[in-house]
């Protein structure tokens, strides 16, 4: 059909001589950011310091900058699509000639709506069951910091001086 054919083909061939444009992390918490926009199109001329896209981290949108000069080629991480730091996005090739029109397939699925995060199977610390909230939960007895307790057994020989007959 007309809408299949001019669609870029979703390939992860990259071009030959490529220069990869990989996802910044750009905090530091940041594991992988969401496409929001290309600011730049397939074979347009880049130069250093341009802004290609936007994309989203786990704190804020930010604008990712190229750092050489070339044109932007595809394979392209499509708009939506959640790319892990340091994998490329898209790529920049030094002649026109050599810029391919395609998109990305990326590892990740496009983002979805935040959903809760499932609780841990196990205790972070120690590898136990979760720790619970604090409701319903038995209460251990401590011993108390004001008085010594001594161990059974070994009681004075002294009696109590309240006690002396």
């Amino acid at each position: 059909t007309a809408a299949t054919e001019s669609a870029p083909a979703v390939v992860d061939a990259t071009p030959a001589d490529a220069h990869p444009v990989k996802m910044p992390q750009l905090s530091d918490t940041m594991t992988e950011g969401v496409v929001v926009s290309w600011e730049k199109q397939v074979g347009d001329k880049v130069a250093r310091g341009d802004v290609i896209a936007t994309v989203e981290t786990d704190k804020a949108i930010m604008d990712v900058e190229v750092f050489r000069e070339g044109y932007l080629s595809g394979p392209m991480a499509e708009v939506d699509s959640v790319v892990p730091v340091g994998e490329p996005i898209a790529y920049l090739v030094p002649q026109s000639s050599a810029v391919m029109d395609t998109k990305k397939s990326v590892s990740a699925a496009p983002k979805q709506a935040k959903a809760e995060k499932p609780k841990p199977a196990s205790c972070s610390s120690c590898g136990g069951p979760p720790r619970s909230s604090g409701r319903n939960q038995k209460r251990i007895s401590r011993p108390s910091l004001t008085a010594p307790r001594r161990p059974p057994g070994h009681e004075t020989s002294r009696p109590h001086p309240m006690h002396v007959s």
